[in-house]
């Protein structure tokens, strides 16, 4: 007798929403004044602007309101080995 030993690996995506604003960015980019603020949204929105750079400099420093989106059935919480990226909705 052999003993088989099956496992099953799955990829899993949670997706959450949030507003950047003219707020968010001056906390981001402190020094930043009024115009470089509406530049910034206008880079991001024509995406001449990377959002993970946005995400980057945030850091943690930045409390960003997260909303999820996606209603799952998820059983268990995933933890660790995962890959955050973003991307802007216009």
């Amino acid at each position: 007798m052999v003993q088989v030993i099956k496992s099953e690996w799955h990829s899993v995506e949670k997706r959450y929403s949030a507003e950047i604003d003219e707020d968010i960015l001056s906390e981001i980019y402190p020094d930043a004044d009024e115009d470089e603020i509406q530049q910034m949204l206008a880079d991001l929105e024509s995406g001449d602007m990377s959002i993970d750079t946005v995400m980057e400099d945030a850091g943690w420093d930045v409390n960003i309101d997260w909303d999820w989106m996606d209603e799952d059935d998820w059983w268990t919480d995933r933890k660790g080995g995962y890959d955050v990226t973003y991307e802007v909705q216009a």
